[in-house]
């Protein structure tokens, strides 16, 4: 009887955790997604290089399932204190929000974002780093 009702249990967390497992799955896909991405140019600090960065990749705003985008360069924050975390090392950053995961994938996908990205900007970029996170 032991072994029985330990077989039940087994099978009903199996059952439950694939159910569950699904369920955050989907609404994982329903949440926004941001992505982050900071740049270090060829030219390090160059002011037109920056603004040429700039102007080129907010072409991408207007591509299907962009919800925000911005595009800037280090804010010179005055803070009270040395901050150690704190990295103004970059020369540009854009932030973009897209409606769900599969309006992030489409757009990875599209060929106006891999033209402007591959022949436009990369040959600028010295090196980047890309956050993406759900909300």
């Amino acid at each position: 009887m032991k072994r029985l009702y330990s077989a039940a249990l087994v099978i009903l967390l199996a059952v439950g955790g694939t159910s569950h497992a699904s369920d955050a799955q989907a609404e994982s896909d329903d949440r926004k997604i941001h992505h982050l991405v900071v740049v270090w140019l060829k030219q390090a600090g160059d002011e037109k290089l920056r603004q040429q960065y700039i102007e080129e990749s907010k072409r991408l705003a207007q591509l299907p399932g962009v919800l925000a985008y911005h595009v800037g360069t280090p804010a010179a924050i005055q803070r009270g204190h040395a901050n150690a975390a704190l990295d103004e090392s970059y020369d540009v950053a854009v932030s973009s929000v897209y409606e769900n995961r599969e309006a992030y994938e489409a757009f990875l996908k599209n060929p106006e974002y891999l033209r402007v990205a591959q022949q436009v900007l990369r040959p600028l970029v010295d090196k980047y780093k890309v956050y993406d996170f759900s909300e």
